[in-house]
């Protein structure tokens, strides 16, 4: 890792861009599949990120990452405790343990992963802001022009599903596309003075991101954007105008192709409303006001742990393997009382970015108002689709959540870092219980990529008896809290993922 890109003289210092990487690369890897091969190639590409992010940077950081997990207060102690017993005591009572355990697994591999990008960004310069908005520019160019080229060809007969190639459904393009947007343009921002040249070069690929947005009628990722802008502006003030303006003024030529270049009609460049090639229903909620009272419903039929991990996808009621939303989603499998832990940290957070700004200077502001849209945009997101367990764009959340909370200005003093100690909260080598806690995550890590094949596996030998049965092809399970799991049953029955004790 070249030095530059860190605020350490220390060479061997963990490269920062990992998980930036990862996602690039999962994108291109996209493109070149379609259907299941590109949603396997993304779960592929996603384990490998975290794999690098917890068994490399885990094992360089483990003592920071140590003492960032354990809780200074009293009260946050407290909390900390009461969540590891109700989420324990979720998967134990849950209908499928195993497959209860896989999504613990997975969801504190993300979590761990976001303290370790936050970990890791204190120590980021601002060439290496530069350098990390530079490289989502350029693969949000090359993705744009990919699709420029399918969408030329599909044009006469495709529906706006279309518009997201690459992507299995045109919301996980949405849900990656509502965080990497802002971090953007850290290419024209990131730097003491904001560049034009850069600035323009940011311009182009994304509107045409935005007009992917528009004409997809991604609604939940347009609201994420535009909130994410206007909270931006109201508690940076003057220091957001510049990322507010190019996101703006993108969105507006992003508009503006939707009007001249859609075939939904209302506009010089459609093909009249009756003539329509897309399907459209803009009007529809896509069974949001049927999931979300059926998942209170399940948090209060099963308080206080609710129905288990993944339970919506072992319901019995032929909904869809989640509830669009990270809140209800949570106070069904896991809980009213973990739902509300979870949202008093979300609001503890924006507490924390609301004070974070007083001590910073104008030039730091700029890049704080990229990474603050980034994380109410893809948080505004979460709240209406599933992109915390979604293959990549959780990364995307991941990357969101911890470049904001990780972030210290150019003025702030880092922690001293001896040679031989790299990363470490002190001078002194990693203490037992901090190798101790990197080897138990590395466990979880074994079991989620155990028992997660087992679950892939399962799910493409279920895929034709489901469609059979249930007369619905994507019911078929997938990787994690998706699908139907008891299409899988129909197949293994007796399998070790299915055992209870009940």
């Amino acid at each position: 890792m070249p030095s530059f890109l860190i605020k350490l003289d220390h060479h061997r210092v963990i490269a920062r861009v990992w998980p930036v990487l990862a996602i690039a690369l999962g994108l291109l890897m996209s493109w070149q599949a379609s259907g299941a091969g590109s949603f396997a190639a993304q779960r592929s590409v996603q384990m490998l990120a975290l794999l690098l992010v917890i068994g490399v940077a885990g094992w360089t950081m483990r003592q920071s990452l140590f003492v960032s997990l354990l809780p200074v207060s009293h009260v946050g102690r407290w909390l900390c405790t009461c969540s590891i017993l109700l989420a324990s005591l979720s998967v134990l009572v849950a209908p499928l343990p195993g497959v209860a355990l896989l999504e613990l697994a997975y969801l504190l591999m993300l979590g761990v992963a976001t303290v370790l990008i936050a970990l890791s960004t204190r120590y980021l310069s601002r060439l290496g802001w530069v350098i990390l908005g530079s490289l989502i520019t350029l693969f949000m160019l090359v993705y744009a022009l990919l699709a420029a080229d399918h969408i030329q060809l599909v044009w006469r007969f495709a529906d706006r599903h279309d518009f997201g190639p690459g992507f299995a459904n045109v919301r996980f393009f949405a849900d990656v596309a509502v965080g990497l947007m802002p971090l953007a343009m850290l290419y024209a921002l990131g730097r003491r003075r904001p560049s034009m040249v850069a600035g323009l070069l940011c311009l182009l690929p994304l509107s045409a991101w935005w007009w992917l947005l528009w004409v997809s009628e991604s609604r939940a990722a347009l609201l994420g954007l535009l909130v994410g802008a206007a909270f931006a502006l109201l508690v940076l003030g003057r220091a957001a105008r510049w990322p507010v303006l190019l996101l703006a003024l993108s969105g507006v030529l992003g508009l503006a192709g939707w009007w001249f270049l859609n075939p939904l009609g209302g506009g010089s460049g459609g093909s009249g409303g009756t003539e329509a090639v897309f399907l459209r229903d803009i009007t529809s909620s896509s069974r949001r006001f049927i999931l979300w009272p059926e998942a209170l419903g399940y948090a209060l039929d099963h308080f206080p742990l609710g129905i288990g991990p993944m339970g919506f996808a072992y319901s019995g009621k032929m909904l869809e393997g989640h509830a669009h939303n990270l809140f209800f989603n949570t106070a069904a499998e896991w809980g009213l009382p973990l739902m509300l832990l979870l949202l008093g940290l979300a609001l503890y957070g924006t507490w924390v970015i609301l004070r974070r700004d007083r001590a910073m200077k104008e030039e730091d502001k700029r890049i704080f108002a990229c990474l603050v849209i980034a994380f109410v945009g893809v948080m505004v997101n979460a709240q209406f689709s599933g992109s915390h367990i979604i293959p990549l764009s959780s990364l995307v959340l991941v990357l969101a959540i911890g470049l904001v909370f990780g972030y210290r200005p150019g003025g702030v003093s880092l922690p001293q870092v001896s040679p031989g100690s790299m990363l470490h909260s002190s001078s002194s080598p990693p203490s037992l219980r901090a190798t101790l806690v990197w080897a138990g995550l590395m466990l979880m890590y074994a079991y989620l990529l155990y028992a997660g094949l087992e679950l892939y596996w399962l799910s493409q030998e279920s895929t034709l008896t489901c469609f059979r049965e249930q007369g619905r092809a994507y019911y078929y399970p997938r990787f994690w809290a998706q699908g139907r799991i008891e299409c899988m049953q129909m197949v293994a029955p007796d399998h070790w993922l299915f055992w209870s004790w009940r």
